[in-house]
């Protein structure tokens, strides 16, 4: 995406000082490049991007196009894929609290809901006593070690009972199937990938060697770097893997081990990414709105906020790009500048330790900030902004999502 001064000046004077900019040749690139790596070890593989990371339809059409299919966690999520046309199908219900009714509407118009807990199961499984057409299919999330130094809350112990007694319940009940396994962990190291490859097919080997074809699919989860600048990496205590070294640490040994076991039945092989399909397929672009020297430190005040970029309190320097104003002469040369957010917190600060020159009217547009960004930004401080995308000739675009008002904000309130 090749940006110029007069095209985000063009884009300021309709939607206001801050924006993002879309990139939707950059996510295809992504999502091609990453199936890529996986089938070349196991064709049948397919990508359910992870909506919570970054839901705004456009990424999620693009997706359904590109023959994807759509991981949710909420409600919300579930009912965004529907609207957009996505198969229930193609839709697989992952998370801790689903709201039964919606579960049982995915379920019923064919859609895969992963378990999470008994009580979620047994829920399911009364309602299935009622259900007069196909069974309901249904997923296992598993839990098990893989050595990341954390212990995950989420889904079943596979060393616990309660598993058994899961797989056993599915099993003895006419209404339900169970159709696939599922695991995530959201550790993003080549290594946890391994183990938790390794987990997933020990999970199988253990209790579904012998039933493989009563398998559709079996999730690895997502959790994967994408693609970053070296400046980006360099700021990482860890050697940031490329897709084919994820496959290579998934898709090749589960390639292997079916290999081994025999048979004709693959299962299709699920990946869950969110961040590694479109964190640089996203920028943020907002204004200088002053300058000044505060005891030894040049701040750099800007129309925009940390909240923008990156919800999390270490966030690293993303890679960034200045675009002067040509009507400003007078330009302040600066070392170590911080560039400070809108709000009132005082860690908000969107880059730390700039060098170079700036002035009031500048833009500067920061990469990377396509992950959990916009589902994770509140009204805090400024309503929401606008959301366009460049349509690749440098001066038109369109509008993706406009900038939020007042009335977005407080119009479920009630005033008396």
């Amino acid at each position: 995406m090749k940006l110029t001064r007069s095209f985000l000046d063009h884009v300021a004077t309709k939607h206001g000082p801050s924006f993002y900019l879309l990139d939707a040749p950059r996510f295809q690139d992504n999502f091609m490049r990453l199936t890529g790596a996986f089938r070349a070890h196991y064709p049948e593989t397919t990508i359910a991007y992870s909506y919570k990371t970054n839901y705004v339809p456009r990424y999620c059409e693009l997706v359904s196009q590109l023959g994807g299919y759509a991981e949710v966690v909420s409600s919300m999520e579930m009912m965004l894929a529907l609207k957009l046309g996505v198969p229930a199908s193609k839709v697989f219900f992952n998370g801790p609290y689903k709201e039964h009714e919606h579960v049982l509407a995915l379920l019923q118009a064919g859609g895969t809901v992963n378990i999470d807990s008994w009580e979620e199961l047994q829920r399911i499984a009364r309602s299935a006593d009622q259900h007069d057409g196909e069974p309901f299919k249904l997923g296992l999330r598993c839990n098990f070690e893989v050595h990341d130094g954390v212990l995950s809350r989420f889904g079943f112990d596979t060393d616990s009972q309660p598993f058994l007694d899961a797989v056993a319940l599915i099993d003895g009940h006419p209404k339900l199937k169970l159709a696939g396994l599922h695991c995530h962990f959201a550790t993003r190291s080549l290594d946890c990938w391994k183990n938790r490859t390794q987990g997933m097919i020990a999970v199988i080997d253990r209790y579904f060697r012998h039933r493989l074809a009563d398998l559709t699919h079996v999730s690895l989860g997502g959790g994967m770097y994408g693609h970053m600048p070296e400046d980006l990496k360099v700021q990482f205590p860890v050697t940031i893997p490329e897709f084919d070294d994820y496959a290579a640490a998934a898709a090749l040994p589960f390639a292997r081990y079916l290999d081994e076991v025999g048979g004709k039945h693959r299962p299709t092989l699920i990946i869950e990414p969110g961040t590694a399909l479109v964190a640089d397929a996203m920028k943020y672009v907002c204004q200088v709105n002053s300058i000044k020297h505060v005891r030894g430190r040049t701040v750099v005040s800007l129309t925009g906020s940390s909240y923008n970029i990156n919800p999390n309190p270490n966030r690293k320097n993303v890679p960034i790009e200045c675009f002067p104003d040509p009507a400003v002469a007078d330009r302040t040369e600066m070392s170590g500048a911080y560039f400070g957010g809108y709000t009132c917190i005082e860690g908000d600060y969107l880059y730390k330790e700039f060098s170079g020159s700036l002035a009031v009217g500048d833009f500067i547009a920061f990469d990377d900030v396509g992950s959990y960004s916009v589902v994770m930004k509140p009204p805090f401080i400024l309503p929401n902004v606008a959301i366009v995308e460049p349509l690749g000739d440098g001066e038109r675009y369109k509008l993706v999502k406009r900038r939020e008002t007042f009335e977005d904000i407080f119009h479920t309130y009630t005033f008396e």
